[in-house]
């Protein structure tokens, strides 16, 4: 709900938010990971038309940790990455592509074990759904 806002608008209406949720259950539907980061104690992701996880963030983001794992790689070996690995999202960092892969272990050599968020959380989420939808394809 706070895309397109400048950043004064969007406090003011965070603000709001945060202040009318003390007294009711405020439903928000949003891909900005920020607000939800911000506004939700209790998250739900929906991906595929199905509620696919829904907890506290803590919970959600615990139940990552140890299988989210980074690295910065050659833009040309990304095709091989994604066919290698479950890569969960890239991120160009000053031109160079950054992965985060899941994993229960050490994908590979170079890579790093990363403190899991609730955006790795919504990206695997969103992975996980495609990925079931194209096996059953």
């Amino acid at each position: 709900p706070t895309a397109g806002l400048d950043p004064t608008e969007r406090h003011r209406f965070l603000n709001l938010l945060s202040e009318i949720g003390q007294n009711i259950v405020v439903i928000l539907s949003t891909h900005i990971v920020e607000d939800v980061r911000e506004l939700c104690s209790n998250v739900a992701v929906i991906a595929a038309g199905q509620v696919r996880v829904q907890g506290s963030q803590d919970a959600l983001i615990e139940g990552l940790r140890g299988k989210i794992w980074r690295r910065r790689i050659a833009r040309e070996a990304l095709a091989e990455q994604q066919a290698r690995h479950r890569v969960i999202s890239t991120r160009l960092i000053a031109g160079t592509p950054e992965i985060r892969v899941y994993a229960d272990a050490l994908p590979e050599e170079g890579y790093l074990a990363v403190d899991p968020d609730l955006e790795d959380v919504y990206f695997h989420q969103v992975t996980a759904a495609a990925a079931a939808a194209a096996e059953a394809a």
